[in-house]
Parts: C-alpha cells; sequence; structure tokens
C-alpha cells in the first residue's frame, strides 16, 4: 500500500511570490485534500488535467513527518524519569504515533 499524496497545481509556480529562498503557494493553487494513496491521487490529478486543460498538476507522497518527542534528561538510579525535554524528530510514515 502506498502513502498518502497531495495534489498541487503548478501551473504558474515560476510567479508564485520568494519566501525565503522558497516560493510561497498561491492560496488558489494550495491543497486541500489528502488522498490515502498514491493510486487515488493519480487517478484525481488525471481528471483535473482533463477537466483543465493547460495546467499542471504534481502529486507529491508523504514519505516521513516531522514531530515533537519527549526524551528523559535525568533520571533515578531506579529507573524513574525526573526530567524530560521536548525535541523534533523524523518519522517515518506508517510508525504508530502517525495517523496514516
Amino acid at each position: 500500500m502506498s502513502n498518502p499524496c497531495l495534489i498541487l497545481d503548478i501551473a504558474c509556480a515560476e510567479y508564485w511570490q520568494p519566501f525565503r529562498e522558497c516560493r510561497r503557494i498561491e492560496p488558489s493553487s494550495q491543497p486541500t485534500v489528502l488522498h490515502p494513496s498514491r493510486e487515488v491521487a493519480e487517478a484525481e490529478a488525471l481528471r483535473l488535467a482533463a477537466a483543465h486543460p493547460g495546467r499542471r498538476f504534481a502529486i507529491f507522497e508523504l514519505t516521513s513527518a516531522a514531530t515533537t518527542v519527549n526524551v528523559p534528561t535525568h533520571v533515578t538510579l531506579s529507573g524513574k524519569v525526573l526530567v524530560t525535554r521536548s525535541i523534533a524528530q523524523l518519522a517515518t510514515v506508517g510508525e504508530p504515533d502517525l495517523p496514516f
């Protein structure tokens, strides 16, 4: 089974406003649906291309996600956690903590 996907209208991407050495996606082009699989996203992209001749639709497949986890920093000799800190971590799609 493939991962969830987004479809993005990239027909005018070269005109999107610069943002931190990237491009800011125009609100009219922003994705609104998370498709459950690549196959579903590909079918929808083909439908959109047929309905909007001259437009280009890119498919982005989710492979990982950033999340915050608590890591113990101070532990007693018996193993009781006294202090934790939050750190950012990349999680692979399909891990139990991700809802995909």
